[in-house]
């Protein structure tokens, strides 16, 4: 049931967003009822509107690159009777919903066997660790559902001779930094001869992963040059260049160029959690998120969730508000926040609208945060009384998966109670207010906020608010006409990096007067002689 009381101008009135397992409650946000009446209003909608209208059609939406947006594929491939018969994305004279479907019926059948223990490896044993390569969206996104999934009891490991549907997989590693510290650390719990190797890269260019994948073919190659062909799996969009490495053809999953990074964990960029959680957990996520995608498609922007959202974030952004806290009061969801700063600020961290315009302001609030109640102990106290003004959201979930209640409520009031301690406040008594030395207890309140419960955490739930996060972020993007799609200025750091390090593997005595930054030319010098004097 989709309900909306928003801009009342009763004190008394409760602003409530629902639909399906999401509870959204904003009754603490600025609105007042004058916002129906203002053209910016009426604009925004329009925008919004025709952005969603534009990105499920398969229409341009990312101009700097010239592409469609079509990380919505994904998840349209396993549950088109959610989706309207408008929807579709044609790229390069190829049908991206049903290619989804294609490569979707590979993963599951390649999971199913890796799973049953008929895919092995090269000496015929079952594989029983898997170790993901990826940077960026493709690591933040399946290490978050690795993180939820594990904590919901999902993962299954009595061997492909115990129940039907079990794996033998009880180790899942994860290596996304250059920093070798990582991998050697990694490397130390694995054996090259029985760990399937998940290679994930949307362009298979990336320096981080290339550089991370040769350390990987020479642990393979130690247990035997055919394991390098046999024991790695590739998720890209170029699968030319993942054969050219030596990936075999039957072992490569392929997703559109069209699907950004940050938005990639619905589909090959997650095999990795297919294989360990099995096709019906990730499936159920898919599920969610499809559920989502229907309510934005199904929605007027009165009543759609991440719209509503979005427009509280401009009208957040609009008085000055350029921070954002978000705290979600579960320990599973310890990666939520991480995830999210990723898919929002490299989404919206942008000066130039679509126009090449500049933009004279914040185009997204900072995000930021951890779960609760660590942070009550940690920056909540910054939050309660320091002269800093942050929008804050607090996520709880209602239903918990054990059967300690009282645990259970004495979470959720803590997370009731700092909503009401940021919004509400606490002053002195009146008796007090001459009184200065007093004046440490005041805690101004008036935190714009909003509190998010759902239902239970469930991969459809998670799917569900994934999704959502999604919209929201580009629903925000459209009401500002920013591209959510590319990230220009990670590119401008690579180009950078890829500069430095010749510079650095071609010295041999200190650089005096070049064409280098000059802060660049000393810190290279500092290095050198430091590493030299070791």
């Amino acid at each position: 049931m989709n309900t909306l009381t928003a801009y009342a101008p009763e004190l008394d009135t409760f602003k409530t967003l629902e639909d399906g397992p999401l509870h959204i409650d904003t009754s603490r946000q600025p609105y007042t009822a004058s916002l129906l009446d203002e053209t910016s209003y009426v604009l925004e909608k329009s925008r919004i509107a025709l952005f969603f209208d534009a990105m499920f059609k398969g229409r341009v939406v990312n101009p700097s690159e010239n592409r469609a947006a079509g990380h919505w594929t994904l998840r349209a491939a396993g549950n088109l009777d959610l989706y309207p018969s408008a929807v579709r994305l044609m790229h390069n004279q190829r049908d991206e919903i049903s290619h989804a479907q294609m490569v979707q019926a590979q993963m599951e059948r390649f999971v199913e066997q890796v799973r049953q223990g008929k895919f092995r490896s090269p000496e015929g044993t079952e594989y029983d660790s898997i170790l993901h390569l990826g940077i960026g969206g493709s690591d933040l996104g399946p290490r978050l559902l690795n993180e939820v999934f594990s904590k919901l009891g999902l993962a299954k490991c009595e061997g492909s001779s115990g129940k039907p549907g079990s794996t033998s997989i009880k180790n899942i590693r994860f290596v996304s930094n250059v920093d070798y510290h990582e991998m050697k650390l990694a490397l130390e719990a694995l054996n090259p001869k029985t760990t399937l190797v998940v290679v994930a890269s949307k362009s298979f260019s990336t320096r981080e992963t290339l550089n991370n994948f040769g350390h990987i073919r020479n642990w393979l190659n130690s247990a035997g040059e055919e394991y390098v062909k046999h024991s790695i799996v590739a998720a890209t969009c170029k699968p030319e260049k993942a054969k050219a490495l030596g990936i075999a053809d039957n072992q490569i999953f392929e997703f559109s160029e069209t699907v950004g990074g940050r938005y990639s964990l619905w589909g090959p960029v997650s095999i990795a959690i297919r294989i360990v959680y099995g096709n019906q957990a990730f499936n159920e996520f898919l599920r969610g998120a499809a559920d989502m995608d229907s309510h934005v498609l199904n929605s007027d922007f009165d009543h759609s969730i991440p719209s509503q959202l979005a427009f509280t974030d401009w009208l957040n952004l609009r008085n000055g508000v350029t921070s954002l806290m978000m705290s979600p009061y579960d320990s599973r969801l310890s990666l939520l926040v991480p995830y999210l700063q990723q898919l929002w600020m490299e989404s919206l961290g942008k000066g130039i609208t679509s126009e090449g315009a500049p933009l004279m302001h914040a185009a997204c609030p900072v995000l930021w945060g951890d779960v609760g109640t660590n942070g009550q102990h940690a920056f909540f106290q910054m939050l309660h009384q320091a002269p800093f003004q942050t929008s804050i959201e607090i996520l709880a979930i209602a239903r918990p998966d054990h059967a300690e209640q009282s645990s259970h409520d004495l979470l959720i009031s803590h997370a009731f109670a700092q909503a009401e301690a940021f919004a509400v406040g606490k002053f002195n008594r009146p008796s007090e207010f001459l009184d200065s030395s007093l004046n440490f207890r005041t805690c101004p309140g008036h935190k714009p906020l909003s509190l998010m419960m759902l239902d239970s955490l469930t991969p459809h739930a998670l799917g569900y608010l994934l999704a959502m996060w999604e919209h929201r972020t580009v629903a925000l993007a459209a009401i500002q006409s920013i591209n959510p799609f590319d990230q220009w200025g990670v590119e401008l750091g690579k180009l950078i990096a890829e500069k430095i390090e010749k510079k650095i593997q071609t010295y041999d005595e200190p650089m005096k007067e070049t064409n280098e930054d000059p802060v660049t030319r000393h810190l290279l010098n500092l290095y050198k002689d430091l590493q030299s004097n070791a």
